[in-house]
């Protein structure tokens, strides 16, 4: 009876003990597991993170963009465990660990967006200003990185401050607009009294006038010419540069040319003031700034040549 009896439940006892040790070496290998897919998940996290430095450094926005996002979200998966369940569409997160150690989680979270996203704006305002992509596109990623900013909770004040370099650049943009098409409306009169030399009845008066007109953009262009426009704008408003760069009546514009330009610098003004206030530029301001920047200056300096001569 009782070696029957034994014979019985040893086998049962054993079976137990294989399953619960079956069930703590597959718990052991699934823990192993996690480990090692954290931790390769924490050097892709770093990685994208270099790659998206070097490729914004680049101008290559769009990989740059990709990296980023791929750097923080897989930072994200990496305190992932930390919550069971996040709180979404109004469902309640299930902390595994203390309330402290979960707003550190987040907090933390907050705190590697914030510095993803300055990384970001400096790199757009200062990487190398030649073939950079339309303002549109560089604005349209910035937009994005402000929208995660704001459902992170980060500050106004904090977002401003992050802001602040592409701002600056946005300013120093819009300087070198207006310079450049002044620049070009210079090249169209001179270009025109050029043409009058070789139609008119005395050339060399025509021509007098030619040379006249030279010495007058000489003497502007010694008295306007700055080394670092930027150095200015840190301590003075565009308004003031702009002032200081606008022709005086006398010099090389004609009294009707000087209203025309002066009301393109107050539209320059205006749009700039509008960026400002919204941290980067605005739908109008984007728009106006590819359509005239750059290598076309030249349309802006005819649409004021016309303007003078309706």
């Amino acid at each position: 009876m009782v070696t029957g009896r034994m014979r019985y439940c040893l086998p049962e006892a054993w079976t137990k003990a294989g399953l619960f040790l079956g069930y703590d070496m597959t718990e052991s290998v699934l823990d192993r597991l996690r480990d090692i897919v954290l931790f390769v998940t924490g050097l892709l996290a770093i990685g994208a993170l270099i790659m998206a430095a070097f490729e914004g450094f680049n101008q290559r926005v769009a990989s740059a963009s990709f990296l980023g996002t791929l750097g923080v979200v897989c930072t994200f998966l990496v305190f992932m465990p930390k919550l069971e369940v996040f709180k979404v569409w109004g469902v309640e997160a299930k902390l595994q660990q203390t309330v402290t150690e979960a707003v550190a989680t987040l907090a933390s979270l907050k705190r590697l967006a914030e510095i993803s996203a300055r990384a970001s704006y400096l790199t757009i305002a200062w990487g190398n200003r030649m073939g950079t992509p339309p303002a549109k596109d560089k604005q349209a990623v910035l937009d994005e990185i402000d929208n995660q900013l704001a459902e992170l909770k980060v500050s106004p004040e904090e977002i401003a401050r992050i802001q602040l370099p592409f701002v600056k650049m946005v300013r120093l943009d819009f300087f070198f607009l207006f310079q450049g098409v002044l620049h070009q409306y210079a090249t169209i009169i001179a270009t025109k009294m050029t043409d009058d030399v070789h139609s008119a009845q005395d050339p060399s008066a025509a021509n007098r006038i030619v040379m006249r007109h030279s010495e007058l953009i000489t003497a502007w262009t010694a008295r306007t010419q700055k080394e670092n426009p930027g150095a200015d704008l840190e301590t003075q408003s565009l308004e003031d540069v702009l002032n200081n760069y606008v022709p005086k009546s006398g010099e090389w514009l004609t009294d009707r040319e000087l209203v025309v330009v002066q009301k393109f610098k107050a539209e320059i003004i205006r749009l700039n003031g509008d960026c400002e206030k919204k941290g980067g530029y605005t739908a109008e301001a984007v728009t106006y700034y590819d359509r005239y920047s750059g290598d076309h200056n030249i349309d802006k300096a005819k649409q004021l040549r016309n303007e003078v001569l309706q």
